[in-house]
Formats: C-alpha cells, sequence, structure tokens
C-alpha cells in the first residue's frame, strides 16, 4: 500500500513546530510536517471565498473566527495530498498530538490492514462513547462506528476514497471541521474510530489552543447563551446521526 503521515503545524507556533518534529520520529510510516494555513493572515478576501454561511443543515450558529477556518484549511490541504499523491491512506495528525509509539504501530497496522476503504478512520484523545458499535476487533483493538461522530480532530486515519469526497463537498465551509465531518448525510463518507489510538492530547502543555487564542473566556450571559445554543446544535446533529448510524455500520461491515 501506498502510505504516508503528516503532522500539521503552524510554523510560528515554535513550541509546537519542535514538538512537530519529534513526532515525527515516533510514526511508522513516511512522515512530514505539513505548513498549517495560518487563518490570522488570511485577507477578508480570501476568507470570503470560502467562507459562507449557512450552507447546510441544521444551521451552525456561530460565526467561524480565522483560526477555525485556517484549521479547516489546513486539513483539507492534508486530503488534497492524499489525492494528488495517488495515496491509498495517510495518517494526518495534529501538533499537539502526543505519541505512544508502540500503541500508535499497532493502530496503523491495523488501519491499514482493515479500514474499509472508503472510511475516515478517527484516532481519537479521548473515550469513546459507550454506544459505539464495533465494526472489527482483534487483539485488544477494535474499529467502531459512534453513533455521533465524536469531536476533535487531533488524529485520523484518511483513505483515499474518504479524502475525495470531503474535497468534493468543503470547496465551501460554514463551520468547524469536525462539525463538518459530524454530517455523514452531507458528506457520504463512512466516519469509524479506533481504540486504542495510540495518541494522547497535550494542548495544555504546548501553550493551549491555537484557535481563539486571546479571547476573553470569562463567564458572562453572552457565553451562557452560546451554551445553551450550542447545546442545541448538538441535540439537532445527534438526532441526523442516529438516523443514518445503520447505514454506517452496514457500509462499513460490507467493506
Amino acid at each position: 500500500m501506498n502510505l504516508h503521515a503528516f503532522v500539521i503545524c503552524l510554523e510560528r507556533a515554535t513550541e509546537r513546530l519542535a514538538h512537530a518534529r519529534e513526532t515525527l520520529g515516533q510514526i511508522p510510516l513516511p512522515a512530514e510536517i505539513l505548513p498549517a494555513i495560518d487563518g490570522r493572515a488570511m485577507s477578508a478576501d480570501a476568507i470570503e471565498a470560502v467562507y459562507h454561511r449557512e450552507l447546510h443543515c441544521p444551521n451552525y450558529p456561530f460565526e467561524l473566527d480565522s483560526g477555525n477556518i485556517g484549521c479547516f484549511l489546513s486539513h483539507r490541504a492534508a486530503w488534497r495530498q492524499i489525492v494528488d499523491r495517488n495515496l491509498d491512506a495517510a495518517l494526518v495528525l495534529e501538533d499537539d498530538a502526543h505519541v505512544d509509539p508502540t500503541l500508535l504501530r499497532r493502530a496503523v497496522e491495523f488501519s491499514a490492514a482493515l479500514c474499509p476503504p472508503d472510511a475516515y478512520l478517527q484516532f481519537p484523545v479521548r473515550p469513546l462513547p459507550s454506544d459505539s458499535r464495533s465494526i472489527i476487533e482483534g487483539e485488544g483493538i477494535r474499529i467502531v462506528c459512534p453513533r455521533v461522530t465524536p469531536l476533535r480532530t487531533s488524529g485520523q486515519w484518511v483513505t483515499r476514497g474518504a479524502a475525495e469526497k470531503l474535497l468534493a463537498v468543503t470547496q465551501l465551509l460554514d463551520r468547524p471541521i469536525d462539525t463538518t465531518l459530524q454530517m455523514r448525510w452531507i458528506t457520504g463518507v463512512c466516519m469509524l474510530a479506533i481504540e486504542p489510538s495510540g495518541i494522547s492530547d497535550r494542548t495544555a502543555e504546548l501553550g493551549g489552543s491555537m484557535i481563539g487564542a486571546g479571547k476573553d473566556r470569562r463567564l458572562t450571559m453572552q457565553k451562557l447563551i452560546r451554551q445553551v445554543t450550542r447545546a442545541r446544535y448538538r441535540w439537532k446533529v445527534a438526532r441526523l446521526s442516529a438516523a443514518c448510524h445503520g447505514e454506517t455500520i452496514g457500509r462499513a461491515k460490507a467493506a
């Protein structure tokens, strides 16, 4: 198989860049750093060309900041590399992912051998929901189908088939990448996850998230309203996810 790995990293984030370079040596595949797109450096015209609100249902209730837009475009750049290089699949990590080399090797080998050819396989940094349905199991590792695709894009195994579909439906974007990936009814991608993944989150140790940095995080009435609005949006996503859960399981098992 033609496999590769990318670690997405913002070049101005020097501490994260050092960590990303260290991570390259712990990945059991040919690997390279993929420079992240700096949303803060994008012009208003460049943002307007890719960001349109209310493209899909349910409507995403919040406006994206430049950090979220840059993050999304960085992952699209990884998908583009998969397609342009004619890779069968690629491991895509963000620069705050901490690697357990032994567990990661097992997860990568399992994914390369058994992941369905058009699937997107999350390498989660958090425990998966208890209602996730097992698709393939063996030797203490399993591929599952969560009822609702978990948030976060710290790590993922992206097949060429999934990359092609995602590039086609994300030429314009209206919400963050992880919430877009939840919309299986829009992307047509078979969204699965693997556990254990061999990666964990080091965001706090590396200075916190680069998205939304510098915002006022005090508990205000506005923040409370956002929390309620977010909960309502997630309920809509959960309902739509449940409606196509069985179809996703069927596709994964058939592959």
